[in-house]
């Protein structure tokens, strides 16, 4: 018969209500009547609990032996043997063991009836548990005659072909061990339902092969404890329960747990079940298979039965060798199915990787292998958002939105169902093609979402399934409408045709999918490898040629700007040069040195993309960093009319060991962003200290074996200026990047970005907090060594040099320079102090020079034609009079290798162009040991008042006309410093002060100065 509504009992309804019940399995209180339990309490084996059956047996009331040692029942000798055993590691390898008794036939009989016990022992947490039952029969487990029968039942299992066989004969062999009426070898499915898979039984019995068992049949609990032990015995169903005495554990007052007795009492939904079957004695013998339950031998009589204990030994020994036979048998039929595997998975695997970057051209090509690799009929290729369909499959679109679901619902590596549309419904649109599907992801999630899948597809398979009674009777309602569960009372063969369900997926089939998965996991890499190798390829020829093109950028910049900046001291240097001239001499320089900075910027940034950055540290006076810094802005803020105010706390430290040329490139690039983005108001510099613990900072300085304190300097820059908009809080830090308001200003866009690598590299960081229109505040950390004063190596006051004082030796210098214009300026700097100099153009001319002239020593420029000055350096060394010639290089190349190259080259030192020309001749002094003369007189330095009256104000605007003053504006906003000197022009020659202060901040790049005070202007009009 065919249930009408076959999906009302679900596997997930009748499980939820199982987990429901509140049968007890492992203490149910009571114990079966052919045997009787005792607790025991160690070391001398005090009775504490017992089943009330004991007088049955010995004609002992159970609670007069409640506290009484076990003398009481079993000899002395008997009990210290029981004693011995349980010095043995291992209980189990005692039992079981034999007990005798005596005891009166009756009370009022002088006879004496002598009684054999088969006993037990094992322990438990809170105590030891004896159990004995009256020996059966008087053949003994090791008679020839049993031990023969035993090796013929072994035999006949290792001599089955395959796995139908070897499930029939052991069903056979324990039919004829035991005498049961009915023995099945039942095998658990997926789902923990069962199937009969084998039977032994009487001519006249119904068969149940081939019927199908719910899993509720076998509760969960009742297939742990067939997991821990591997036999169960019910000589009676419709036994009599004998309870304990006390109920509970006298020690603990908890039920005793019964889970490894072997009397141990039944449910009584099971004893119904078994009721309901007709059965009246049973006994269960657990099949397992790497560490799991694989099945069940079921053994049934329709009339109590009892099997002695050495005949259930022996079917138990049996099992456990008919489980590994199993497994066997199982790996045998596999291995046909594994070779046809193997072959083709070698066969894929041997083109995938021949083809790694043609991984789907491969699997396309070899479609027939693809499908029979896990008996699918269709496949889906779905390579990093590619989709390439193969066989019979959904549409691409219905596949697109199935891998979706995997991928959000299941992300397993392999996942596998024969009822797809149970766990997707969608998929019941397309079960013709996709009932079932297996299928293989690889997710790659580090960089961007890349995945890799291959799902099989098996379609619709109508097949009926042969269940033990209806499934709808393991349920009914009680009184107040609640589902219960109970036992089935029919077991006629009840048809059930399953729909939207393909053939199920094999163990072996599941693990062909894994395998490939594992080649193509394999494919990817390789592929993945390729790629990054290419792309890495790529990417470093990219950053050689960008190195190049930088690095000869820089020398072609650095060289005429050498000539421009170095021409310029040197005219400073004179005293005949005229006032206004020096004004202009002014200009050129500020001019130049502001074009050294966007160069150096952008080599700076060229560096940390390298990844070429590194520390160069020093110990250094922090107060007078901070205050030269602060000294050098304070003309910029006042200039815009803005107060720059410096608030230090005494926890800053005068001296200091790091980066002094880092720290100051990013305070000043903070400080005059703040003050380049601030009309009106302040800009606040707050420093403060904190020292931290050596062993708890880790840095990358040369000087990390040392044991000085380190700080933390906190640094932060306030400033009540435009502020910057939330979208734009971290662009501010990348390179070349400007907010909408920076767009405007000059600059880069560097300097942020070049001083958090800065801060990094120094151990700590920038950030930025700001609200639009109103502030903002950089926030800067840095780590620093404390060093004591006599660490400082105190700099002197820049002199101008005049001369070489009396009384010193001619001192010889080559100059080794190209460039026309560089030879010229370095010959006449160095003659104008006092040095006997000569020039040459190239190596070849230096060599020759050298060799004749014997200078003391040589500025080696490094770019030049025919040989250049790393080759000329060598040549020179390489001679015996070469050796103690001092060589620096004065080049335009000013990467770190480049003094590296130069220093392996043969260089004493390296200097980069432009350079100062205090440094170059400090340099020379410091490898001659030259003795200068000094100008007398310093330089004027700038004081508040000079500042304050180069400070324009809009009044001073209101002489000239709105129109004039409107164009003025126009031209600061749009850096047109040409049309402002034009504007300039203009004024009338009484307004000198107007003209010469606009002159003074156009020179000096303060345009958005300039647009302020005429906006102010056009206000007051």
């Amino acid at each position: 018969m065919q249930s009408p509504n076959p999906t009302l009992v679900t596997p997930s309804l009748l499980t939820a209500l199982e987990v429901c019940s509140d049968e007890s399995v492992y203490a149910p209180g009571y114990i079966q009547p052919h045997g009787m339990l005792l607790m025991l309490q160690e070391p001398h084996l005090t009775i504490l609990q017992i089943s009330e059956n004991l007088e049955q047996f010995f004609g002992i009331s159970a609670e007069a032996l409640l506290g009484q040692p076990l003398q009481r029942l079993f000899s002395e000798a008997q009990v210290q043997r029981l004693i011995g055993y349980l010095a043995q590691d291992n209980l189990e390898t005692c039992n079981p063991f034999k007990l005798k008794t005596r005891r009166k036939v009756a009370q009022t009989d002088w006879r004496w009836k002598n009684e054999t016990f088969t006993g037990v022992m094992y322990r438990m947490v809170d105590g030891l548990i004896l159990e004995v039952e009256p020996q059966q029969s008087i053949k003994s487990a090791y008679s020839i005659e049993f031990y023969h029968s035993l090796q013929g039942a072994i035999a006949n299992l290792s001599n089955a072909t395959n796995l139908t066989s070897l499930a029939q004969t052991l069903a056979r062999e324990v039919k004829t061990m035991t005498g049961f009426d009915r023995v099945m070898i039942y095998r658990f499915e997926a789902d923990d339902s069962g199937v009969v898979i084998a039977e032994e039984k009487q001519r006249h019995l119904e068969s149940y092969l081939g019927l199908h068992y719910l899993a509720i049949d076998i509760p969960a609990p009742a297939r742990q404890l067939f997991y821990r032990n591997r036999i169960r015995v019910i000589p009676d169903v419709n036994y009599t329960p004998v309870s304990l005495i006390p109920t509970n554990h006298p020690l603990t007052d908890a039920p005793l747990d019964l889970s490894n007795s072997l009397l141990r009492g039944v449910s009584a939904y099971h004893i119904e079940y078994l009721q309901n079957m007709g059965v009246a004695g049973s006994m269960t013998i657990s099949l397992l298979n790497d560490k799991r339950l694989w099945g069940l031998i079921a053994c049934h009589h329709y009339s109590p039965k009892l099997v002695d204990y050495e005949t259930r030994k022996a079917c138990e020994f049996l099992a456990q060798f008919a489980s590994i036979e199993l497994v066997h048998q199982q790996e045998r039929e596999f291995h046909i199915y594994r070779t046809q595997v193997k072959t083709i998975q070698n066969e894929l695997q041997h083109t995938l990787l021949q083809d790694a970057n043609l991984i789907e051209q491969v699997l396309s090509r070899h479609t027939p292998q693809l499908l029979d690799l896990v008996h699918a009929q269709g496949a889906a290729i779905l390579l990093d958002g590619h989709l390439t369909l193969v066989g019979q499959t959904p549409s691409a679109t219905q596949v697109q939105e199935l891998v979706k679901w995997l991928v959000q619902h299941k992300g397993e590596q392999v996942f596998a169902t024969d009822s797809l549309s149970r766990l997707y419904p969608e998929a019941e649109a397309f079960k013709d093609q996709a009932s079932g599907i297996l299928a293989i992801s690889i997710l790659f999630n580090h960089v961007k979402k890349t995945s890799y899948h291959i799902i099989w597809f098996r379609p619709e398979q109508i097949q009926s399934v042969n269940w033990a009674g209806n499934p709808q009777d393991a349920v009914k309602i009680n009184e107040i409408g609640e589902m219960k569960l109970c036992p089935r009372k029919s077991f006629q063969l009840w048809k059930e045709t399953m729909q939207e369900t393909s053939l199920p997926w094999e163990a072996a089939e599941l693990e062909a999918a894994t395998e490939m998965r594992n080649t193509l996991m394999l494919v990817v890499l390789e592929f993945s490898q390729t790629a990054l190798e290419e792309a890495a390829e790529q990417a470093a020829i990219a950053n050689r040629a960008k190195s190049q093109f930088l690095a000869k950028m820089s020398h072609e910049l650095r060289t005429p700007l050498n000539a421009i900046l170095g021409f310029t001291q040197l005219m400073n240097r004179s005293e005949a040069i005229p006032s206004e001239f020096q004004e202009h001499l002014g200009i050129i320089s500020r001019s130049g040195e502001h074009l050294l900075t966007l160069i150096n910027d952008v080599l700076e940034m060229s560096k940390i993309e390298a990844g070429k950055l590194e520390l160069t540290e020093n110990s250094f006076d922090l107060h007078q960093l901070i205050h030269s810094i602060t000294d050098m802005l304070a003309l910029k803020a006042l200039e815009k009319g803005i107060d720059l105010i410096t608030q230090q706390d005494k926890s800053v430290p005068r001296y200091v060991y790091g980066d002094e040329s880092k720290l100051r490139q990013i305070l000043l690039n903070l400080l005059s962003n703040a003050i380049k983005f601030t009309t009106t108001g302040s800009v606040t510099l707050r420093l403060e200290a904190f020292v931290n613990s050596v062993d708890s900072i880790q840095r990358s300085s040369s000087d990390s074996s040392d044991s000085k304190p380190i700080i933390t300097l906190h640094l932060e820059v306030q400033d009540t200026g435009c502020g910057i908009a939330q979208f734009d809080m971290e662009t501010v830090f990348e390179a070349f990047i400007q907010t909408e308001r920076g767009r405007h200003a000059q600059g880069t866009g560097l300097g942020l970005s070049i001083s958090r690598q800065f801060a990094r590299l120094m151990g700590g960081d920038i950030t930025v907090q700001s609200t639009l229109n109103q502030e903002s505040t950089f926030t800067c950390e840095v780590l620093l060594s404390l060093v004591n004063s006599v660490d400082i190596i105190a700099s002197e006051t820049t002199r101008t040099v005049i001369g070489l004082e009396a009384r010193q030796p001619t001192y010889r210098i080559l100059v080794v320079e190209d460039f026309r214009e560089n030879r010229q300026l370095l010959v006449t700097l160095l003659e104008s102090v006092g040095f006997e100099v000569c020039a040459v153009q190239n190596g070849y001319e230096a060599i020759a020079l050298w060799e004749k002239w014997q200078p003391h020593l040589i500025l080696m420029d490094i770019q030049m034609p025919g040989i250049d000055g790393y080759e000329t350096t060598r040549q020179i060394r390489d001679r015996e009079v070469g050796k103690d010639v001092v060589i620096i290089a004065l080049t335009a190349y000013a990467f770190e290798e480049d003094y590296a190259n130069s220093i392996q080259a043969g260089c004493n030192d390296h200097i980069t162009k432009p350079f100062l020309q205090t440094f170059l001749l400090d340099k020379i002094a410091h490898y001659l040991g030259v003795r200068y003369r000094y100008r007398e007189d310093a330089l004027p330095r700038l004081d508040q008042q000079t500042l304050v009256q180069k400070s324009l104000t809009a009044k001073d605007f209101q002489v000239m006309s709105s129109e004039w003053i409107m164009q003025v504006h126009e031209a600061a906003l749009n850096l047109n410093d040409a049309k402002l000197y034009n504007l300039i022009a203009q004024i009338p020659n009484q307004e000198g002060v107007l003209a010469n202060a606009l002159k003074y901040l156009v020179d000096n790049f303060q345009l958005e100065a300039i647009a302020k005070r005429c906006c102010e202007a056009q206000s007051q009009l």
